[in-house]
Order: structure tokens, then sequence, then C-alpha cells
């Protein structure tokens, strides 16, 4: 979700594994994957700090927000399944993560009838770019593109960030971030999982890490395209305006 991807990634650390056989410096790949996406994870944090207290104000532009992601989750748990005869792909279905079913149900909630065609019409085209990326990924790109898009509600998510933005946005169950009871345990069997693919394809283990770093490129050019602009904004700064104008007035007034 635009307002929380990978949000507390960098508080995971990475525990000592048995590096796989073939590959040389550095820690398992979980660790390698996290590392590759550090500076982009650094440039969407500014950006999320400059737009998410803007995005919050009003519920069209949340909806308009987690509408981009809803998107590329769809696209993704397709391929997924279109790839599940690759071993690689299976055993990052075998996490048993589905998304987009939470995206949606806030969707409809925000939109209401009609949410399809709403949520068709708010789809940048940076999201529409994104998209077509998915649908033509082959199998090892795919599972850096899950690494990415369902590692932000796997570390970032739970019952914890859903009262939070609860609080922001009361109208709305935020389904999104029902990720799992035990977040604790699905944040383990992520790790786990990726490190295990590491250790089973070190053939592919380079390739995973810049294809992390890419599809992380990918979700700041999704948040970059997020319109945080609305209403609310626009009264606020004219109200500002307004009193900085009497202000000078005042000021002149009484000199």
């Amino acid at each position: 979700m635009a307002t929380e991807y990978l949000a507390a990634e960098t508080a995971m650390k990475v525990e000592s594994e048995e590096v796989p056989v073939g590959h040389r410096g550095g820690p398992p790949l979980y660790g390698k994957m996290m590392k590759s996406i550090q500076t982009g994870h650094t440039f969407g944090n500014r950006v999320r700090m400059l737009k998410l207290p803007l995005i919050f104000l009003e519920e069209g532009l949340y909806a308009g927000a987690i509408t981009q992601f809803y998107f590329l989750s769809v696209a993704l748990e397709a391929q997924l399944d279109r790839h599940s005869s690759d071993p690689m792909v299976a055993k990052v279905l075998g996490l048993g993560l589905r998304v987009a079913p939470g995206y949606e149900a806030d969707l409809r909630e925000l939109y209401g009838e009609g949410w399809r065609e709403v949520a068709s019409r708010a789809r940048t085209a940076a999201t529409e770019a994104y998209v077509g990326v998915i649908e033509s990924a082959d199998a090892v790109s795919l599972v850096a593109a899950a690494f990415i898009l369902w590692g932000a509600l796997v570390v970032g998510g739970g019952k914890a960030t859903q009262a939070k933005v609860r609080k922001a946005i009361p109208r709305c169950e935020h389904r999104l971030f029902d990720v799992a009871e035990d977040m604790k345990k699905a944040r383990q069997s992520f790790k786990n999982t990726f490190t295990a693919i590491g250790k089973e394809w070190p053939e592919h283990f380079a390739t995973l890490e810049a294809e992390a770093a890419r599809f992380m490129d990918l979700n700041n050019s999704v948040v970059l395209s997020v319109r945080c602009w609305g209403v609310t904004a626009t009264a606020i700064t004219a109200g500002v305006a307004a009193l900085g104008v009497g202000a000078v007035v005042a000021c002149r007034a009484r000199a």
C-alpha cells in the first residue's frame, strides 16, 4: 500500500545463516535483497513523508493511493498462479498470501457501488506501466515482485498498522492490513522462504537482488504518481494565505 510500503523493513535484522553453495560474500538472499532496495526505500520514504499527511486529509485521496496497489497485487497474483508449476514460484505461493481481496474490500467500502469503474479511472499511467512489467515477467522476476509487493504488507502490515490508519480514515475496515493473525510468524516465514530460495537456486541469486531493486524503483514511480492534493488541502492553503494577508493588513494599519 502506498502509505505503508516497506515502512518497517529497515528494522528487520538479517540473522547469520548458512550461505548457499555457489554464493560468495555477504548474507543470505533475504538480507541481500533487503540491502538492494535500501536506496530506493529511503527515497520512497521521503516521498511518502511529504504525501502522506495530504493523502490522509481525504478518503478519496487515500482510496486513490491504495487503488494503484490493488491493481498491482491483482496482476502479481494472477501471474504467480499462471507460473505455479515453476518450483521457485511454487515456493513463494506456499506462503499462502493473497493480498488483493483485502484491497478490494477496502475499495468497495470507500468507493461504494460501481467501485471497479471508479478505481479504473483512478489508475495512473505509472501503475499501468508497472502492471505491464508484471504481466510480461518471467518466474524469477515474479518472485522478486512478490518480495516487494507482498513484503510491504508482511513487514509493515498487521493489526497495529490497521488501527493507526483507521484513526485517520475511520469509514473503512482497512482489511488490506489483515495479512495474518500471527504477524511475527508470517514475517519469519517470509524471511525463511526467501532465504531458502537463495540456497536452492543460487544461480538466480544475483538476478533476484537486481530485480528486487528494479521493482522497488517501480513502486516509487507509482507512489510519485499518486494524487495527494485535494479540496481540503486547497482550503487549508487558502485559509493560511488569508490569515497571512490579514496579518499584513493589521500590521500596516497599526504602523
